[in-house]
C-alpha cells in the first residue's frame, strides 16, 4: 500500500461518495474505484460497503481508516521536518516565471544571506500540496476562471484558504517565424492548428484550461502540441527559432529572456486567469512573505519594477 491510496480510501470514507472524492482530489471515479480495490486485495478484506446511495465504511474499514489518517499527518510532518521554519527563513512555492526569480534577487539584497530561502516551483495542484503540508508557507498560483470552483473545494478540504489577487489575460508567446508575430491580439478562435509547447501537465494549468474550453470554432481535438519540455532553455529557443508558440499570462514578466519572444494577448472571456495567495490560516505568515506577497502585488498591479 501507498500513502496515495490511503489518501484516496480516506476521502471516500469522509465523502460517502466515490464521485465526490474523485472530484475532492482531482481525478477519475474509475481511477478512485481501481486504488480502494487494490487496497482491498492487499489487505484481503472488503474497506467498503458499495450502495446505490454511495459508500460506506465496512467495520474493519473503521479501523483501518484511523490508522490511515494517523499515517497521512505523520507522513506530513516528516516532510516538513527537512525545511527549516522560524523567523530567518521564506519558503515559497510558485508557478514558473522569471518574476519569482527576480524578487528572489531583491529578497537577497533586502535581507541578507542570514535568511534561508526555500523556494520551488510547479503546477498548481504542486503548490498546493507543498502549503498543506507545510513544506512551504505561502503558495503563488495562477487558476483559470472557469475552474475557482473547483479550487476552492480542494483548498477547502485541505482547510487552506486563497487569497484572490485580480484577474490576468492569456497570452500567446510568439517568436519572430511565428505567423502571429505582428499581431496586436488574437481571438481564442484562432487556436486551432496552431503548434504549442506544451510545459507543467496540470488540471488548472492555462495549458489544461484552454484545452477544455469549447467556443465557437475552438475544438480541443485541434489543438497540437508538437513539444513537451520542462526545459526554460529549451522553450526559449524553440520560440526564437520556429513557429511554435505557448501559453502565458499578460502582465506579469515574461520567463523568456530574449527580446525577440512577444506576446499577443488572447481576446475573450474564456482567457481570464485568477491570481492569487495560498495559506495555512493557522499559520502566521512570516514577515518575509508579506514582503514578498507586497512586492508581487506591485508587479500584478504594474506599478513594480519587475
Amino acid at each position: 500500500m501507498d500513502l496515495r491510496q490511503l489518501e484516496i480510501f480516506t476521502t471516500a470514507c469522509e465523502k460517502g461518495s466515490l464521485s465526490s472524492a474523485a472530484a475532492c482530489l482531482n481525478t477519475s471515479q474509475p481511477n478512485v474505484s481501481k486504488n480502494i480495490r487494490a487496497l482491498e486485495e492487499e489487505l484481503g478484506r472488503p474497506l467498503l460497503v458499495r450502495s446505490g446511495k454511495g459508500v460506506r465504511p465496512t467495520a474493519y474499514g473503521r479501523a483501518v481508516m484511523e490508522y490511515a489518517v494517523i499515517m497521512r499527518k505523520a507522513a506530513e510532518k516528516i516532510a516538513s521536518l527537512a525545511v527549516p521554519e522560524g523567523e530567518n527563513s521564506l519558503r515559497l512555492s510558485a508557478y514558473p516565471s522569471r518574476m519569482i526569480p527576480r524578487l528572489m534577487v531583491e529578497f537577497y539584497r533586502a535581507w541578507g544571506e542570514d535568511v534561508h530561502v526555500e523556494y520551488r516551483q510547479g503546477g498548481v495542484e504542486e503548490i498546493v500540496d507543498h502549503v498543506h503540508q507545510g513544506i512551504s508557507e505561502l503558495g503563488v498560483v495562477f487558476v483559470a476562471q472557469k475552474r475557482l470552483e473547483v479550487f476552492q473545494n480542494i483548498i477547502n478540504y485541505r482547510r487552506l484558504c486563497f487569497l484572490p489577487r485580480g484577474t490576468k489575460r492569456l497570452c500567446l508567446y510568439v517568436g519572430p517565424e511565428h505567423p502571429l508575430y505582428r499581431a496586436e491580439q488574437m481571438d481564442i478562435s484562432q487556436v486551432p492548428g496552431l503548434k504549442f509547447i506544451r510545459g507543467v501537465r496540470d488540471f488548472f494549468s492555462v495549458e489544461h484550461h484552454l484545452e477544455t474550453v469549447s467556443v465557437g470554432a475552438v475544438d480541443a481535438q485541434e489543438l497540437s502540441h508538437w513539444v513537451y519540455t520542462n526545459s526554460d532553455h529549451l522553450a526559449s529557443s524553440m520560440l526564437q527559432h520556429t513557429d511554435v508558440c505557448c501559453l502565458g499570462v499578460m502582465d506579469v514578466c515574461t520567463p523568456y529572456g530574449s527580446p525577440e519572444i512577444r506576446r499577443v494577448p488572447i481576446q475573450g472571456a474564456d482567457g481570464l486567469m485568477q491570481a492569487g495567495y495560498v495559506c495555512d490560516p493557522e499559520v502566521s505568515l512570516s514577515r518575509q512573505a508579506k514582503w514578498i506577497m507586497e512586492r508581487i502585488d506591485r508587479a500584478l498591479d504594474g506599478s513594480g519594477n519587475t
